[in-house]
């Protein structure tokens, strides 16, 4: 699918993260305080790679073996928590 000249001049005005945060889709969506971080690397859509709960990797805490993240997890609060920019 291409894309639109406005939605090009819009993605060339993103920083790389936020253009990736933008193109790729996630494959789901929780409450997780995880989803305000920058750290996060989510599960993609139609990745058949990770268990089913599994929302995504803390690329901080661990590295280089990252930390996965799971749905049923419950996070208030985290000493790697950096907000998207």
């Amino acid at each position: 699918m291409a894309m639109k000249k406005e939605e090009m001049i819009e993605a060339k005005k993103l920083n790389p993260v936020d253009f990736l945060a933008k193109v790729l889709e996630a494959e789901k969506h929780t409450d997780h305080i995880c989803w305000k971080c920058k750290y996060l690397k989510w599960v993609l859509k139609g990745s058949g790679f990770p268990p089913a709960d599994i929302i995504g990797w803390c690329k901080k805490i661990h590295w280089p073996h990252y930390w996965s993240i799971s749905e049923m997890d419950v996070i208030k609060k985290c000493y790697a928590f950096e907000a998207k920019s």
